[in-house]
């Protein structure tokens, strides 16, 4: 159903099925990773991300844990851990062919958004 890899096409990967949701996270901690005033994540069913090569599990705070390529440092998922059942995979490792992929369904994490940043009224849901 979709399609994606690294920077460097190192670690690859492809689900079987289709998203579920796509949200916007400004937390801190995705400002720091993205590079950018907010990350952009995918969701997917876990059982159905096939890794080709598994990338580098960080256990990025006490509720989450991320995945990077060890080659070229691209942040590639997020896994809450309250929702084992869910792969958030970052929406710009996926390849251009992904037409299954929703549009934005929430800005999330806002009261850690990046001051200098005007959030878009683009419709998503908004939490602070």
């Amino acid at each position: 159903m979709a399609s994606g890899s690294c920077a460097c096409k190192y670690i690859q990967y492809k689900t079987s099925k289709s998203p579920t949701r796509l949200v916007n996270c400004h937390c801190i901690e995705c400002r720091k990773q993205s590079g950018a005033p907010y990350l952009s994540f995918v969701h997917f069913p876990t059982s159905s991300v096939n890794w080709e090569t598994d990338p580098t599990v960080w256990k990025s705070s006490d509720k989450a844990s991320r995945t990077f390529c060890p080659r070229c440092g691209s942040v590639l998922s997020m896994n809450l851990d309250n929702e084992p059942d869910t792969t958030a995979i970052a929406a710009g490792t996926l390849d251009d062919d992904n037409s299954s992929i929703p549009t934005p369904s929430a800005h999330i994490f806002l009261a850690e958004k990046a001051s200098w940043f005007q959030v878009p009224d683009d419709g998503a849901e908004r939490w602070e």
